[in-house]
């Protein structure tokens, strides 16, 4: 049986992927665990900032030195961060209270 692009990827044989090989797989990774499309996007979009600020964020460096230093070298991609970061920080924290919300209605019920 003969392996295929995408599954060479699924199998982390990634030097013989190519970019559209390994998206292909990344969606079918998605949908194999269930995720909504909710969390692709905040998973992609963490993926892109950590991706983005690696190179610069090193021991001893902040995330606001290491975006200092993205922002001296590639001032695009620097302002690409600070577009998407308020959008994945107001998803959290959405998720965050929406999951206090729950917690605290179920424990009035509990009592009740």
């Amino acid at each position: 049986m003969a392996v295929t692009p995408r599954r060479r990827v699924l199998r982390f044989e990634l030097r013989s992927g190519s970019a559209d090989d390994i998206l292909g797989a990344l969606a079918e990774l998605f949908r194999a665990a269930g995720l909504s499309r909710d969390e692709r996007v905040h998973l992609l979009g963490g993926a892109f900032v950590t991706e983005a600020l690696r190179p610069y964020w090193v021991d001893g460096v902040t995330p606001i030195e290491a975006h200092e230093r993205l922002r001296v070298e590639d001032p695009e991609l620097a302002a690409m961060i600070e577009a998407i970061a308020p959008m994945l920080l107001g998803r959290t924290e959405a998720r965050a209270d929406g999951e206090a919300a729950v917690a605290w209605v179920e424990s009035l019920l509990h009592r009740a």
